[in-house]
């Protein structure tokens, strides 16, 4: 108990702290209680279907149901061929560890180039078998339509973390002892599904468990593949809890009174001091423009000023002499 004050409380106190207050753009941060919980939660079970966060939360939860009933016994059974050496466990584990040995960026891009755009291969191949056509003829673009989007990211997901899991299970499973498996055969164990389910699994139960908590945490983290497919333009009905936070920190999303939801990262641009300020007071509200011609230009006096350049709002923090 005293290791679990000291280590994981008392370090991420000021992160707790955070669920219960309000922060501002200014960063005056103020005690709400509760507030930011009841949000969250009325969120969630809006009655309105359109909510957004109602439906990162059912996407993220999906994700989490699928694959604890039907990823997890996948890895596990597959894992099991490579630690047993079965017939062609070479093969399964080449074709698994390729996307990890490719740049992540690489893949996304390769991935999303043959599904998604007018001259996609997966397209073209729909329409010469024709197979998944609009009423157009036209092969469906699996990124960008509702009924295929989800489960396009989804198996992206599964392809794309089968060789990690195919390198963290067989590897627990080789700390087995020999002398255990012997004894479970001089004990009646006959065959590999028997030796799986009372010997195998009951001896890697604490690395299935540390995926099943680390997976029920990602159900708020997890983003998937949504930001290298999309980047902020998803379409409502595939964002996950993950990417929602995401483009929350990325855009910087502001609320009633100025609120943050998020208090993260923000981007941040060097100016050169000669720089011109056109029309607008400096306020959130109306920020200086950057770009348009006018006689003013930055000083001293415009720290925790706002200036706009590309559509983006920014604040001076820092003005060198």
């Amino acid at each position: 108990l005293i290791l679990f004050v000291v280590f994981y409380v008392y370090v991420n106190f000021s992160s707790i702290l955070l669920a219960f207050q309000s922060i501002k753009l200014s960063g005056e941060r103020t005690f709400v209680g509760f507030k930011n919980f009841a949000t969250f939660w009325n969120g969630i079970f809006s009655k309105d279907n359109s909510a957004l966060i109602a439906i990162c939360f059912k996407n993220s939860l999906k994700m989490y149901i699928i694959s604890l009933v039907i990823c997890m016994p996948l890895y596990i059974f597959f894992s099991y061929l490579l630690f047993k050496q079965c017939l062609g466990h070479k093969a399964i584990r080449a074709v698994s560890m390729l996307p990890q040995i490719i740049s992540g960026f690489v893949i996304c891009m390769l991935f999303k180039n043959f599904i998604s755009g007018s001259d996609a291969p997966a397209i073209t191949i729909f329409e010469k078998l024709g197979i998944f056509l609009d009423d157009d003829g036209y092969g469906y673009n699996l990124l960008f339509t509702e009924a295929f989007a989800f489960g396009t990211t989804l198996f992206y997901s599964i392809w794309l973390s089968f060789g990690t899991n195919l390198i963290v299970y067989p590897n627990a499973m080789k700390e087995i002892s020999p002398e255990v498996i012997e004894s479970s055969r001089l004990d009646g164990i006959s065959n590999m599904f028997q030796d799986l389910y009372h010997i195998v699994l009951p001896l890697i139960f604490p690395t299935l468990e540390t995926f099943l908590i680390t997976g029920l945490a990602a159900i708020f983290s997890n983003e998937g593949p949504l930001m290298g497919f999309y980047f902020t333009e998803a379409p409502i009905y595939v964002q996950n809890m993950g990417y929602f936070y995401s483009c929350m920190i990325i855009n910087n999303t502001v609320v009633n009174n100025g609120e943050y939801y998020s208090f993260g990262v923000r981007p941040v641009i060097t100016v050169s001091r000669d720089i011109e300020l056109g029309s607008g007071t400096g306020t959130m509200e109306d920020p200086y423009i950057i770009g348009l011609s006018s006689d003013a230009y930055l000083h001293e006096y415009n720290i925790g000023s706002y200036v706009n350049m590309n559509d983006r709002t920014y604040r001076i923090i820092f003005f060198f002499k």
